[in-house]
């Protein structure tokens, strides 16, 4: 698991692992506080790993993304 501080959003990314398939997917949770109280955003990615750790950063790595197109989209 990676929990870090973004542009005032707090990500959570996290792995789950597919037994069958012996691949990892990442998953990751996005919070931050607003106006009205806190809010959140959760993506599990269709994309797959070998390993926890590749999974993990890639997790970060959309996350990142997704906040920079969120910051970009309120100050237009």
């Amino acid at each position: 698991m990676a929990a870090l501080l973004y542009k005032n959003h707090f990500i959570i990314a996290t792995s789950q692992f597919d037994q069958t398939r012996e691949l990892w997917t990442p998953m990751v949770d996005v919070s931050w506080h607003s106006a009205t109280g806190r809010e959140f955003h959760t993506m599990k990615l269709s994309i797959d790993f070998r390993s926890k750790t590749q999974a993990e950063i890639f997790a970060v790595e959309a996350a990142e993304t997704w906040v920079d197109e969120r910051c970009k989209a309120l100050t237009h």
